[in-house]
């Protein structure tokens, strides 16, 4: 069977749900008033909110940061990779210029 790790966010994800119901449960099943529990879950909401709001920013500062990183890597291989063709590139004219050379040295026999 092929097995598949799980992303961060994925992980990130699972716990903050994981958290999320087992707080609410908490909550529901804590011995004080109704209407006291509801203000609490309410204002926990709000908070978690607040939160999951923060954690998204956070991940999507990393995300770009990450897409820069790859970005700039990929300019960097690109810009040697030209490099390196163009110096490929001129050392095939050397040689053809040599083969040519003694092509008309040998009368055309190489």
């Amino acid at each position: 069977m092929e097995r598949r790790s799980a992303s961060a966010t994925e992980v990130i994800l699972g716990l903050a749900v994981g958290a999320l119901g087992g707080f609410i449960a908490g909550i529901l099943l804590a011995p004080q008033p109704g209407n006291r529990s509801r203000e609490r879950l309410a204002e926990n909401l709000q908070e978690l909110g607040v939160r999951a709001a923060e954690l998204a920013e956070n991940v999507r500062g990393n995300t770009e940061s990450l897409i820069a990183s790859a970005r700039t890597h990929i300019e960097e291989s690109i810009e040697h990779l030209s490099e390196s063709v163009e110096l490929m590139q001129k050392e095939m004219d050397v040689k053809r210029a040599e083969y040519a050379e003694k092509a008309e040295a040998g009368d055309g026999q190489v």
